[in-house]
């Protein structure tokens, strides 16, 4: 994360250039880690359990970054209920907290796996948010998928920005894919020389092994050339064709990724240096990482925010009363009345967008529409991703006319995070839906005309 975060480094024949950041303090208590940490930055950093850490004489610091256990959290038996922890690795989120609140950095940057979505049946995180936000701060989060940003890896993480000001908060945007359609193969990282490196071969007893069971367990995942590879772990040192772990076929023979592929793999710079541990414990670094080149867009991101002025006060989203000319609209379904209208207005795309009575009150108060989406229709509508305007309609009435600043692609968890009203389970978990962040607008909904829109993936309403 501090790698990207600081950029100045070139990855696959991208430069990624220097941000206006500097590390004042880093910390972790593993002591290989941090001897590779070393080797690489001119800050050092220092070995140390966080729960130590006397937190007033901490330097002062804009930013506070940081990962922390996903699976360690429980949820007490309160009136309402709260966050607590299984074990005393749980006690590493609350360390963050008490930061937060004590030193009050302007920024918080944490960073995640997948699962904490889903953590104790999807109750763990809406609390972490509501954690961060006792301790003073708005909260954006992001389900990111490393490959969409030019790491040639299928890697999911959550990425969670706080803000102590508001403003900025408004202001942010999550980073757009880069490489959406054109995702790099794994091809372009492999060493050719490793496939002549007896090392990495399994043994003919451990295809054997995973020969006997891999129809029905699904084992031996071997990765294609041409697709980033599947998610590397931190055990790579002990990656066994029994487990779901990827793996390379190469001439007919299984073999394991060399730490040197996966350094790649995660984007590391060829420059970065590892052999001042051994191989065993550089893959356990490499596999807990986090890509730099996932991390340089989001610190791009938030450097572009940071350096906007601080301001007091942003409008809030306020709705209007319009009604749409009587026979505007024709449902042709009871139980289907969805549609998207768009229209290019101004070398701008503006879109209509549906809305049952029960999630009114969330677009409000969250200043988020969503609408279910597949991966077709955003191959077949792009501009989707590239709306500037937004008109939420109930039925025949207009809920509001917003400014759009940001359209992400998110999955149901994701909206539950955001505290959206699910009425029914009619979609299922792993479902994308188009997320939009509004703002008002100053312009009247009456200058907008509707005769321009025409219906795009049509669900049951034609104009």
């Amino acid at each position: 994360m501090d790698l990207g975060l600081l950029g100045g480094f070139d990855y696959l024949g991208q430069n990624y250039p220097e941000l206006d950041f500097e590390i004042v303090k880093a910390v972790d208590n593993d002591p290989y880690c941090t001897q590779i940490y070393n080797n690489n930055f001119k800050h050092h950093c220092e070995i140390m359990d966080v729960r130590n850490m006397e937190i007033p004489k901490l330097p002062n610091f804009d930013i506070l970054i940081g990962g922390f256990p996903c699976q360690s959290f429980s949820i007490s038996a309160q009136n309402p209920p709260r966050l607590g922890y299984k074990d005393e690795r749980g006690m590493l989120f609350f360390e963050m907290v008490k930061i937060l609140q004590e030193k009050k950095p302007r920024y918080l940057i944490a960073e995640n796996v997948k699962g904490l979505l889903s953590a104790n049946r999807g109750k763990a995180f809406p609390m972490i948010i509501k954690e961060f936000e006792r301790a003073g701060y708005h909260i954006k989060f992001k389900l990111f998928n490393a490959s969409e940003f030019g790491v040639p890896q299928k890697r999911e993480r959550v990425i969670i920005v706080g803000f102590r000001e508001y403003s900025d908060y408004a202001h942010f945007s999550f980073p757009k894919p880069t490489t959406i359609f054109n995702k790099v193969p794994l091809r372009d990282v492999l060493n050719e020389s490793d496939n002549s490196n007896e090392r990495l071969f399994f043994s003919e007893k451990a295809v054997a092994g995973m020969m006997a069971v891999r129809d029905k367990m699904n084992k031996g995942r071997a990765q294609s050339l041409d697709e980033p590879c599947n998610t590397i772990s931190s055990h790579l040192a002990k990656v066994s064709l029994n487990s779901t772990d990827p793996v390379l076929f190469i001439n007919g023979r299984y073999r394991r990724f060399s730490s040197n592929e996966c350094a790649r793999i995660q984007s590391f710079p060829e420059s970065f240096l590892w052999d001042s541990v051994s191989e065993a414990k550089q893959l356990k670094a490499i596999g807990n990482a986090v890509p730099p080149v996932l991390m340089w867009h989001i610190a791009n991101a938030l450097a572009l925010t940071a350096n906007r002025p601080i301001q007091s006060e942003i409008k809030r989203i306020e709705s209007t009363s319009y009604e749409f000319p009587d026979g505007n609209w024709v449902q042709l379904s009871l139980f289907e009345p969805e549609t998207l209208y768009i229209s290019k207005q101004n070398n701008e795309y503006v879109l209509i967008g549906t809305c049952r009575k029960g999630i009114i009150g969330w677009i409000k108060q969250t200043s988020k529409y969503c609408y279910p989406i597949s991966e077709e229709d955003i191959l077949c509508h792009p501009e989707l991703l590239n709306i500037s305007r937004l008109v939420v309609r109930h039925k025949n009435s207009v809920i509001g006319y917003f400014e759009v600043s940001t359209v992400d692609v998110v999955v149901k968890p994701e909206l539950n995070a955001y505290g959206y009203p699910t009425r029914t389970s009619r979609h299922k978990a792993d479902t994308k839906y188009l997320l939009f962040s509004l703002e008002d607008t100053k312009l009247n909904v009456d200058s907008v005309d509707f005769n321009l829109f025409t219906p795009i993936i049509a669900k049951g309403v034609k104009k």
